[in-house]
């Protein structure tokens, strides 16, 4: 096999991986709920995972949790809003723990841009579907 073949074949491959991975993430903004529930559960899977809980356990958990958060979201205006709020301040959490060393008005700072993305992502996805 040539060079130009072998190049060939490469880009395919990872062309293929990035229109790939490009295809999910508009698929999960598009279908916003189910970002809501993998952030959602993702609290209590770290905190599990902390208190010594088995890792298959967790995953379980994590995954339990993920589907009812999305039946609920497709079935209850409610559950929508309120997952929404539990995501933004899920979000704020990590935020507030990654850059908990920097000064106050900085995290303040970096925690209001990802409510207010995380927010605006939500509201948009809410709009979409009704």
């Amino acid at each position: 096999m040539d060079n130009g073949k072998m190049a060939g074949a490469v880009i395919g491959i990872f062309g293929t991986l990035a229109m790939f991975a490009i295809t999910i993430v508009l698929f999960l903004l598009g279908h916003f709920y189910i970002v809501n529930g993998l952030i959602v559960g993702f609290l209590p899977f770290l905190m599990m995972i902390s208190a010594g809980y088995s890792e298959a356990v967790c995953w379980g958990v994590y995954g339990l949790i993920i589907l009812v958060s999305v039946v609920l979201q497709l079935n209850f205006k409610v559950a929508r809003f309120v997952f929404g709020i539990i995501s933004c301040g899920v979000v704020s959490l990590f935020i507030w723990d990654k850059y908990k060393e920097v000064a106050l008005k900085t995290q303040i700072m970096y925690i209001g841009i990802g409510v207010v993305i995380t927010g605006l992502l939500n509201f948009v996805g809410y709009c979409k579907e009704y």
